[in-house]
C-alpha cells in the first residue's frame, strides 16, 4: 500500500556529486531518475565544457542569486512555523483563535513556535558566503536528519502517504519538507559556485544541475507561498557608499513566528536512516539483483 516505484518516484539515493569533500548523506537529487547520475568529475572527463558558454554572469547577478539563496535559507528554516495551521502549547497568542491541524504529520508533536527575529544578513553566517571546507560542514550537519523512518502506524494515519518500504518491517522512508527545502537550498548555493563545487563539468553534467537548479528553485516558490509567512516588515531607506539614497529596502530583524529549530531537527535525527545501507530498503523486485 505505502511501497512506491522506484522509477516513477522522488530518488533520493545516488553517487557523491561533490569535488570537494563534504556530507553527502542528505545530497541527493530529489528528481527522476534522468537527473540522479550526479557524481563529481568523472575519470576520464575533463572537459571544461561551461567555460566555452560564454562570460560569466555579471557580479550584480551573482549577488542576486546569492540575496535569494539566502532568504530561501532563512524562509526554510524560520518560516516552518506556518507550514501547519495549529498553534502548539509553546506559543500562546490572545489576538487570533486556536489553529487547527489540516494535514496529519507525526512531526507535529515536536512543533514549538517561538518568536524570534530574522535578518536575512550573509556576512558572518557560516551558510553563506565562499564555500569552505567549514561552511560545507555546517551545512551538512544542517541535514543531517533528512531521510528518516516513518512508523508504519504513523503511515496508516498520513492520507495519501507512499514511500519506500524498510526491511524487516519497520516502517517506511520519509524526509519532513523543511528538509527538502533546505536540500534544494544547498543545491542553489553549490550553483551559484558551479566553478567550486563542479570544475570539470561535460555538457550533459552542466545541464543535468541546471535542470536540478531549476527543479530547486520551483520547489522553493511553491514552499514560499504555501507556507504564506504574514510576518510584517518595514522599510527603510538604502544609501550608497557616497551616502546618497538609493531606494527603499526592507529592514532587518522583525520578528517571525518560528519553529523551535533545535526541537524539530532533534526530533528528525533520532528517526535518521541511512540511505547509503543496502540492506536498508526492500527492493523493487528480485530482479533487481539477479
Amino acid at each position: 500500500m505505502y511501497i512506491k516505484n522506484q522509477a516513477s518516484g522522488l530518488s533520493l539515493a545516488g553517487p557523491s556529486e561533490d569535488h570537494h569533500h563534504e556530507d553527502n548523506t542528505e545530497d541527493q537529487p530529489f528528481l527522476n531518475d534522468t537527473e540522479k547520475q550526479e557524481g563529481g568529475p568523472v575519470a576520464g572527463k575533463t572537459s571544461s565544457w561551461p567555460a566555452s558558454r560564454g562570460p560569466r554572469a555579471p557580479a550584480s547577478l551573482r549577488w542576486t542569486l546569492i540575496h535569494i539563496g539566502l532568504i530561501l535559507v532563512y524562509t526554510a528554516i524560520f518560516s516552518l512555523a506556518t507550514l501547519s495551521q495549529m498553534g502548539s502549547a509553546s506559543y500562546e497568542s490572545k489576538n487570533s483563535p486556536e489553529k487547527q491541524w489540516i494535514t496529519n504529520s507525526p512531526a507535529h508533536a515536536a512543533v514549538h513556535y517561538e518568536a524570534r527575529p530574522v535578518d536575512g544578513l550573509a556576512q558572518g553566517s557560516i551558510f553563506a558566503g565562499y564555500p569552505t571546507a567549514e561552511s560545507d560542514a555546517a551545512w551538512g550537519k544542517l541535514l543531517q536528519g533528512i531521510n528518516l523512518r516513518v512508523l508504519p502506524s504513523e503511515a496508516e494515519a498520513m492520507q495519501g502517504f507512499e514511500s519506500l518500504e524498510l526491511r524487516g518491517g519497520s516502517g517506511y522512508l520519509g524526509v519532513l519538507g523543511v528538509y527538502h527545502e533546505l536540500h534544494c537550498i544547498k543545491r542553489l548555493r553549490k550553483w551559484i559556485y558551479k566553478d567550486y563545487y563542479y570544475p570539470n563539468m561535460t555538457e550533459e553534467e552542466y545541464h543535468e544541475r541546471e535542470t536540478h537548479a531549476d527543479h530547486c528553485l520551483e520547489f522553493a516558490r511553491q514552499s514560499a507561498m504555501c507556507h504564506g509567512d504574514t510576518t510584517m516588515t518595514g522599510f527603510k531607506w538604502l544609501h550608497d557608499s557616497a551616502g546618497r539614497v538609493v531606494e527603499p529596502t526592507t529592514r532587518e530583524g522583525a520578528l517571525h513566528q518560528c519553529v523551535n529549530w533545535e526541537k524539530l531537527s532533534g526530533w528528525a535525527q533520532d528517526r535518521r536512516v541511512n540511505l547509503f545501507d543496502p540492506e536498508l530498503l526492500v527492493p523493487e523486485s528480485d530482479d533487481l539483483f539477479l
